[in-house]
């Protein structure tokens, strides 16, 4: 079924990410939070200032992308981000976002709106697959890059909707890579884990940016927006190689 392939490409961990995965204490302290702040991210002078080739290169990559992000709101309350996997619907996103919801509204940049249906989660990723039947021009799928070829201080784009704030692009580079974080997956006993492999970077990520793409400069989807850390206020998403098949 073409449902559980787009569930085996894209929601099963790599095996590096599996082997990062470890067993947490219920009680252990985590310096990730659920309930966000906007963050406050230090001035990086080559980004803030770049060179007029780099800016046609950072518009021409907002015009050719922005139109495969969608916000995606719930009857939960919450809100967020998620891009155009393929012609056939399918919406990526990230599993806190729909977690609990029983109505996903999904909306497109051409002020398009439709409802999804959450056709498979992955707790230890993070994400969540919603499907849609809309019209084929609403559809532009997004291309997939290669996380292992990341490198720290490479150029990334974050492109989501903050605060309500649709199709907000903001620019950083790789702070680190291999950082981990807190599983949503819980076993029997109350232990949580740890999924690793996670991208660190310091693009400007705020609450409603969670399951939006990040991308390289190329325009590819290098990864996706997960979390905030608050105690030093840097982004970290998960990579892309992490959701779909090596």
């Amino acid at each position: 079924m073409k449902t559980n392939r787009i569930l085996y490409a894209f929601l099963i961990l790599v095996l590096a990410s599996l082997a990062c995965q470890t067993a947490i204490s219920p009680n252990s302290e985590s310096p990730v939070v659920t309930q966000v702040i906007p963050t406050i991210v230090p001035a990086n002078p080559a980004v803030v200032n770049p060179s007029s080739g780099q800016q046609e290169s950072l518009v021409s990559l907002y015009e050719n992308v922005s139109r495969g992000t969608v916000a995606i709101l719930t009857d939960a309350g919450s809100s967020g981000s998620g891009f155009v996997y393929d012609s056939e619907g399918h919406i990526i996103t990230n599993f806190h976002v729909v977690e609990g919801a029983n109505s996903v509204e999904v909306r497109f940049t051409s002020g398009f709106m439709t409802y999804g249906t959450v056709i498979g989660t992955d707790l230890d990723s993070d994400i969540a697959v919603v499907e849609v039947d809309v019209p084929a021009s609403e559809l532009f799928p997004l291309p997939l890059g290669d996380s292992n070829l990341l490198r720290v201080g490479q150029t990334v784009v974050a492109i989501g909707n903050p605060f309500g704030l649709e199709s907000t692009m903001t620019v950083g580079i790789i702070s680190a890579l291999g950082r981990t974080l807190d599983s949503m997956r819980v076993s029997p006993d109350g232990a949580s884990f740890s999924a690793g492999d996670i991208i660190q970077t310091d693009a400007a990520i705020n609450p409603g940016n969670s399951g939006g793409p990040l991308f390289n400069i190329n325009g590819e989807v290098i990864g996706i927006n997960r979390a905030i850390r608050t105690t030093n206020f840097t982004e970290e998403g998960e990579p892309i190689n992490s959701d779909r098949k090596s």
